[in-house]
């Protein structure tokens, strides 16, 4: 996997945990363990998918390539189903707050993945001529 790929993650997971401190500091909110707990899922569901995407992109197939990261996006969507589903049946307190904190989480990873993705691809096309259209 790039190097880049999982600095770039761990930088995003830094951001959102300065902006977990200001927002527990702002709000007095009961249950931050969930809140952490979250954003450690993402981190960890980035890098497992993130390896699964990237070893996608090195395969020649287009069809495998399609598979993987079509997979790889409905993965994260299963799994964040999950994670809440765990989270409104545990916890005592359903908050709105989290669900909208999870949601915005499950946003920002997603396009952070396909951002990645796209700008992996773009480089690929430009130093191999062959992907080239004809």
């Amino acid at each position: 996997m790039d190097i880049k790929f999982i600095s770039r993650l761990l930088i995003l997971g830094l951001l959102v945990a300065v902006l977990n401190i200001l927002l527990f500091y702002f709000t007095n909110e009961p249950e931050q363990i969930w809140y952490w707990s979250a954003l450690l899922y993402y981190l960890l569901l980035g890098l497992i998918l993130g390896k699964r995407s990237h070893k996608a992109i090195k395969n020649n197939s287009n069809s495998a390539f399609f598979m993987g990261i079509m997979s790889g996006t409905g993965i994260r969507m299963l799994f964040s189903i999950i994670f809440i589903a765990i989270y409104l049946i545990v916890s005592d307190i359903k908050a709105n707050l989290f669900v909208g904190y999870y949601l915005f989480l499950y946003l920002l990873f997603t396009i952070f993945e396909i951002y990645q993705l796209v700008h992996k691809l773009r480089t690929e096309k430009n130093t191999n001529s062959y992907n080239a259209t004809i």
